[in-house]
């Protein structure tokens, strides 16, 4: 599905003239911006001032020149007429520049906000915590989906701006529940999604310090939930981090496990707390193969010292089986919907009661 298709815009209506006159000025900008300095480089290597170059070398550079000259062209005709994109960017493509130039402003827009999703246990059937899921209303095309929007905040690098706003927020809201249930909630737990490039960020460890020092939230009491993918596209960064985030107190969650492949000699070495199991597996329960699936995780992640949480639970059926599974922990619409925070408040007031 296409981004405009996902927008339930229809193609052929899509307004080109007025996303060109939005997006027209940052697109020369993103051009002309490297093309000049790439100029100038290629310009001293020409006039042999870092030295003599070899016929080869100088018909690469002649080469590189004569296509930087072709975009600056591009650039100009872009800047002189807008319009002139459309012969080359479809009509996804610049609604994707559209998008992320609207992501960059997102966060000073204040058109984030957060889900709170109920983790249950499914012996005691009692809320034990919360996932955090992030949404972004977009003032004109209503709200956009994560898999949309999450893609380009990791390429724009922009995840890592973004996900402090979230941990900060989700602490903080967690936070402000304690304070409205003083007796009822102290050992709940907020589990916050962590990217890879989140992860590999040398100041992740003190940004969660001093979230939670701000805050005033016991470090028990925050999660990071880490894919299985993530984990495995740098062990050994990955393993340093989360070590460090467990000496603070901090629990940590493997997400989405299964879906991965990664070695298990490499899952043993990580320091972990709880496997979730993806709701692919879930779904496939009645079938013999799904739940020796689900069992294999379960007795894996027992025999390793770890719980074990299933995601997507959606009807009495698969709640009982992973019951009789072992499995510790559940969240899903079986038990509710993410919810946001007023309903979240109403929900524990009710559980108190």
């Amino acid at each position: 599905m296409t981004i405009i298709q996902s927008m339930h815009i229809p193609s052929d209506h899509v307004p080109l003239p007025n996303l060109s006159d939005q997006i027209g000025g940052d697109i020369s900008h993103e051009l002309r911006t490297p093309l000049t300095v790439i100029q100038v480089a290629l310009d001293i290597l020409s006039s042999g001032k870092l030295g003599n170059l070899s016929q080869q070398e100088l018909r690469m550079v002649n080469i590189a020149i004569s296509n930087v000259d072709r975009l600056m062209r591009l650039t100009n005709a872009i800047e002189g007429e807008p319009e002139a994109q459309t012969t080359f960017l479809s009509s996804e493509a610049l609604a994707q520049l559209r998008l992320e130039r609207d992501l960059k402003m997102a966060l000073i827009r204040n058109e984030f906000t957060l889900c709170y999703q109920p983790i249950v246990s499914l012996k005691k059937y009692e809320i034990l915590g919360f996932e955090v899921l992030l949404r972004w209303q977009h003032p004109e095309l209503g709200t956009i989906s994560p898999e949309q929007f999450i893609p380009l905040a990791e390429k724009s690098n922009l995840i890592c701006d973004i996900g402090t706003w979230v941990l900060q927020t989700a602490c903080h809201q967690l936070r402000t529940w304690q304070h409205q249930f003083p007796d009822d909630y102290h050992n709940l737990t907020i589990s916050v999604n962590v990217s890879s490039r989140q992860l590999a960020n040398c100041d992740l460890i003190v940004q969660v310090e001093q979230i939670l020092q701000e805050t005033g939230l016991k470090s028990r009491n925050l999660v990071l939930e880490v894919t299985e993918s993530v984990m495995m596209e740098n062990a050994v960064t990955a393993k340093k981090t989360l070590e460090k985030l467990q000496s603070l107190g901090v629990r940590v969650y493997i997400d989405d496990f299964g879906t991965g492949y990664s070695s298990l000699s490499r899952l043993c070495e990580l320091p972990l707390n709880v496997l979730k199991i993806d709701r692919s597996f879930v779904q496939k329960l009645n079938s013999p193969n799904g739940k020796q699936v689900v069992q294999a995780i379960t007795n894996l992640a027992h025999t390793l010292g770890l719980e074990v949480i299933a995601e997507g639970v959606e009807t009495v059926e698969q709640f009982l089986k992973l019951q009789l599974l072992g499995c510790n922990q559940g969240q899903g619409y079986f038990f509710a919907k993410p919810l946001e925070n007023y309903a979240v408040a109403k929900l524990l007031m009710n559980n108190c009661c």
